[in-house]
């Protein structure tokens, strides 16, 4: 029962086929022959190719790899790509080699480097190996045309790394200079603290602490002295005021009227005239007395004043005693004692307030340390700072100098030519035989198809069981084809 259906269907297929055999065969007749003409016809295309060797400098020199920057074409192949595309390479190179010139409009010029674009490819081989492949349908032009795309390529594959090693020397190089200026402003500073303040810095400060401590133990010392030559000179200016000349002349005077009073009182009354001039002088000289006394109490209670001073010199050099005409040297040397010790005092206090000034600037310089102490850390980590920053950046420039020097020197070792630009021999296109023979098996499937579509689209019933399932009643007779054109008569 399968077995007939599949030779049924078979039988069909194989009917249909028959059926459309013109359909068929006519596109298996025509397409080799439209395949041929395809492929005299097609325009002829060229290739070439270069390679690139860009040999890594740790590979070339691994002595030198810290020196050296790496090329990275792994990396960067997606946009050595877009560079190799680039219109500022491909309009270079179409001007060198006059594809586009001034007469040409914007519209024609952007389509010549289009399809110059289009016709380039760069591929990594490896690791190191870059592959430039052209193709164009002239092949005269092809090798000079790669070879100038070839080159700018390098030059831009290589242009990256000279850039950034010059400009990074421009930028230390100028950097440097402002950290030198830096860090001499920051020693100026320092330099400056110190002479400024050159006594009071710390490695000074157990100096100044003994200083002040022996300024002081002598200051004590000469306030002492100074309380006991005033105590002395205290002790002179009573002593003084007891052996007045003045005081015992008025009291001599005095014990010759009390004398003289005496004997004119044995003779006269209290109210005779004599008596009363005695009694007058007497009273006269013991005011003096009292008065001179009590200014000597004064002079002892706030010391011996400039002017009584000259007044008792000039007492002691123009008064004369009894008739020997001769001075009073008693009053004369404690006068110069006195002398002596004011001045010596005048020297104490001098001393004194002299001591007193130094202790004070030593006590300010001393209690200033912690502040020195601090300021000079402070200026001295900067400079240090500076200093590392300065000596950082100025290896860093050292090393770009060694860099551009390397980079110059390795640059025609680092980039080799491994296969140079050549002039292709024959086209790339596909032989002839090729294109009949695509031309036979698509003349064959589009035969089939056609006969497909035309056997879906025919609607005629051409079979019994094909009748009898569309109406679900058996065929009992099929009625020949009859000629229509002919009309119908009866015998």
């Amino acid at each position: 029962m399968i077995r007939s259906a599949i030779v049924k269907k078979v039988a069909s297929l194989l009917w249909a086929g028959w059926r459309r055999r013109y359909l068929i065969a006519v596109p298996i007749i025509l397409m080799p022959f439209v395949g041929l003409a395809v492929g005299i016809l097609s325009p002829k295309k060229y290739e070439t190719s270069t390679t690139i060797l860009f040999q890594e400098a740790a590979e070339h020199n691994p002595f030198l790899e810290d020196l050296s920057i790496a090329t990275n074409l792994r990396d960067r192949m997606e946009a050595l790509n877009a560079l190799l595309h680039s219109r500022h390479i491909l309009a270079s190179v179409a001007w060198q080699r006059k594809l586009i010139h001034e007469e040409m409009d914007e519209e024609s010029k952007a389509q010549v480097i289009a399809d110059l674009s289009k016709a380039l490819k760069a591929t990594l081989v490896g690791d190191n190996l870059i592959k430039i492949s052209y193709k164009a349908p002239d092949k005269s032009e092809m090798k000079e045309t790669l070879r100038m795309v070839s080159m700018r390529f390098v030059e831009r594959v290589l242009a990256p790394q000279r850039s950034s090693i010059i400009q990074s020397e421009s930028f230390l190089s100028k950097e440097l200079e402002e950290r030198r200026v830096d860090l001499q402003s920051a020693e100026q500073a320092l330099a400056e603290y110190k002479n400024k303040y050159a006594s009071e810095l710390p490695r000074l400060h157990s100096a100044n602490v003994a200083r002040l401590s022996e300024l002081q133990a002598y200051l004590a010392e000469r306030r002492i002295e100074l309380d006991g030559a005033r105590a002395a000179q205290a002790s002179l200016a009573m002593r003084l005021s007891q052996t007045n000349p003045v005081v015992g002349k008025i009291e001599e005077a005095i014990i010759n009227v009390m004398a003289e009073l005496t004997q004119l009182r044995a003779r006269y009354t209290d109210e005779h005239s004599q008596v009363q001039n005695v009694l007058a002088r007497l009273q006269s000289l013991e005011k003096e007395r009292n008065r001179i006394l009590s200014q000597m109490q004064e002079l002892n209670q706030g010391g011996l004043k400039q002017a009584r001073l000259e007044q008792l010199w000039a007492i002691a050099t123009t008064q004369e005693t009894g008739n020997n005409n001769r001075q009073h040297p008693l009053l004369i040397s404690q006068l110069e004692r006195l002398q002596q010790a004011d001045d010596h005092i005048e020297r104490l206090n001098k001393e004194v307030g002299s001591l007193s000034a130094e202790i004070s600037n030593l006590l300010k310089k001393v209690n200033g340390y912690g502040q020195h102490e601090r300021n000079l850390k402070e200026l001295e980590r900067d400079i240090q700072v500076r200093q590392k920053i300065y000596h950082d950046l100025a290896e860093r420039y050292e090393m770009a100098r060694v860099t551009r020097s390397l980079g110059k020197n390795e640059e025609s070792e680092r980039v080799k030519l491994i296969d140079p630009p050549f002039e292709p021999l024959a086209p790339i296109n596909m032989p002839v035989v090729i294109f009949v023979i695509a031309g036979l098996f698509a003349g064959i499937g589009l035969g089939l198809g056609l006969a497909v579509v035309a056997e879906l689209l025919d609607t005629s019933i051409r079979r019994k069981d094909t009748l009898f399932e569309m109406l679900n009643v058996p065929v009992l007779a099929r009625v020949p084809a009859m000629n229509t054109e002919k009309p119908f008569t009866q015998e």
